[in-house]
Order: structure tokens, then C-alpha cells, then sequence
């Protein structure tokens, strides 16, 4: 059955992403060559903003939302964050940044897609009895709750407080958004409708998965039109098979954690987790450390250009 407001948030959710950068390249390019965390203050208050949203419907509303369980600390979320950020790297962007890119027009990153889904069907393939789809799922009760709320309204507060800057507030809306689309359906990503389609198998999720991971992009993309942002860019053949190449090592990197980095962002770090934590500083240290090496050697690529507010 189709669910109306969860296609409606995601609709709306991917709007606000292609107003916004939440790419964790572009955020580490900003650190490391830019001496700037402005790229990492977005991520920060997004992850806020859903954990708060996310937190207080899982509290008040025990029973009907979840909360995310930790999975496992072995060796496959290290590998994961990892594989998540030199895919990033070698894509020019990371999950949500691929968003932003495409709906800003760069159809090379139609090809990041591809990848995505081909990386997580083989990892699935070859590692079928060590590959999760998710982590399991909670109820939200305890001191540790409660901790988990007042942090994340505190950290807003004082981001806000901070960095008196309009786009901010985007930010803060896309993640109070991403946390509403979680509390809708947990657990919900774009990468799985991506499997299911090279799988030749969409039936492997509901209509309600499919249309609103379609509807993201749709979003994305009106969002872009609207607001004078679109630029379209057709595929070249060494950029689209740059983004071919980062895709399916993401979507393979994703397949151990499990999850890409909107999850880990959005999902997995607002509901709490230490896994989905570890992996997204995994994946940062990772994407960092590509940018200082090839900063040391002369080698240093711009991402894809996006008129996203900074």
C-alpha cells in the first residue's frame, strides 16, 4: 500500500538536498584544504535534527517508531567505512552528495547509481551468510534516550547560536525531515530499490520503498529547477566511469557496514548507534586522509561543481 506522507517527506526531503550540501567530500575538501568546518557543522546539525525529530516520535510514540539496533562492532564496519570513503573519493561524492549532484543536473552520477546497486548485489553474492540489510530494531527507552535528546536539542542550539548563517536553517529542516522519513520507515534507503533493480527483482521492496526512493530524486530535482540550480551536464566517458568505479565501492562498502553514509548520517547516528558512528568516522578519516595525500603529491581533483548554498 502506498504510504502518502512518507512520499510526501521524501519528496520534500530531497528538495531541501539539493538546496543543501551534506557531502562528506565536499565537507573534508572544505577541512583539509579549505581549513574550513563549515562542510561539517551541516553534517553535524543535520544528524542533530534527525536524532531530535527521530528521539522525541520514538519517545512519545513507543511502539509505532523504532529506533536503529547496533549491529555487530567486527571488522566488516571498519572495512565498511573504509570502502564507503574511498568510493566517495573516487565518485567525487558520497551518497547524499550524489544526490545533490544529480539533481543539480550532472548525469555522469546516474552511473554512481549503477555502481551503488551492482556493489551491494555483489556483496550480497559473494558474502551472502555475512551481509545484513539492517541492524535490527528498538524501542527508545532509558537514561540513554533521554541523554540522546537533550544532546542533540543542545547541539542545535548552540550551531545556531553560532553560525548565524540563512542556509543553516535548511540544513536544520532537511534534518528534522530525514528524521521524520525514518520514524515513517526505518531503516529506508535509496541503495535498496538500487539492488532490487539490477537484481531484476523490485518486488524485493514495497511500492512504498520504490516510490519514495523515486520520488527523493524527483524532489532533487525540482528542488534544483525551481531555484535556478539545475545545470545539465551530460555523462563524459572518464568522468561517468570514475563515478561508476566510487558507486560500486561504496555500494560494497555499504552492503558491511550495513548501510551508505545516509543512513550512517540520518538514521543510524540519530538513533544512537555506535557502529553507525564508528563507520561514518571511519569513512571521514578516510576521505580526509585521500585529500592530504593528494594534496602532498599535486593531485588534487574539485568535486562536481553545485550552486548549493554553503
Amino acid at each position: 500500500m502506498i504510504d502518502g506522507l512518507l512520499l510526501l517527506l521524501t519528496f520534500t526531503l530531497g528538495a531541501l538536498l539539493s538546496r543543501v550540501s551534506l557531502c562528506a567530500v565536499a565537507a573534508m575538501q572544505q577541512l583539509v584544504v579549505g581549513r574550513s568546518a563549515s562542510g561539517l557543522v551541516r553534517l553535524l546539525l543535520a544528524a542533530s535534527g534527525a536524532g531530535l525529530a527521530l528521539l522525541l516520535f520514538a519517545g512519545f510514540l513507543p511502539g509505532s517508531v523504532w529506533l536503529p539496533v547496533d549491529a555487530p562492532l567486527r571488522a566488516g564496519v571498519i572495512v565498511g567505512g573504509l570502502l564507503l570513503g574511498l568510493g566517495a573519493m573516487i565518485n567525487g561524492g558520497c551518497y547524499l552528495g550524489s544526490v545533490l549532484y544529480l539533481g543539480t543536473g550532472n548525469l555522469n552520477f546516474l552511473f554512481t547509481l549503477a555502481g551503488i546497486g551492482a556493489g551491494l548485489r555483489a556483496m550480497a553474492a559473494l558474502f551472502p551468510a555475512s551481509i545484513g540489510v539492517a541492524s535490527g530494531l528498538r524501542m527508545a527507552s532509558g537514561p540513554v534516550w533521554i541523554a540522546g535528546v537533550c544532546v542533540c536539542a543542545m547541539v542545535i542550539v548552540l550551531l545556531m547560536r553560532t553560525h548565524r548563517i540563512a542556509s543553516r536553517w535548511l540544513v536544520l529542516l532537511a534534518g528534522l525531515l530525514a528524521g521524520l522519513v525514518y520514524a515513517r520507515r526505518p531503516g529506508w534507503s535509496y541503495g535498496g530499490l538500487l539492488q532490487s533493480l539490477l537484481q531484476g527483482r523490485v518486488g524485493l521492496m514495497t511500492w512504498r520503498d520504490n516510490a519514495s526512493t523515486l520520488l527523493l530524486f524527483a524532489g532533487a530535482v525540482a528542488g534544483a529547477v525551481a531555484s535556478g540550480r539545475a545545470r545539465w551536464q551530460r555523462p563524459g566517458l572518464q568522468r561517468s566511469l570514475r563515478c561508476g568505479a566510487g558507486g560500486l565501492i561504496m555500494g560494497a562498502g555499504a552492503a558491511l557496514v550495513p548501510g551508505g553514509n545516509d543512513m550512517l548520517l540520518l538514521w543510524a547516528i540519530p538513533g544512537l548507534t555506535v557502529h553507525g558512528a564508528l563507520a561514518y568516522a571511519v569513512m571521514l578519516v578516510t576521505v580526509g586522509a585521500g585529500f592530504l595525500l593528494a594534496a602532498r603529491h599535486g593531485r588534487l581533483r574539485e568535486p562536481p561543481q553545485s550552486t548549493a548554498p554553503q
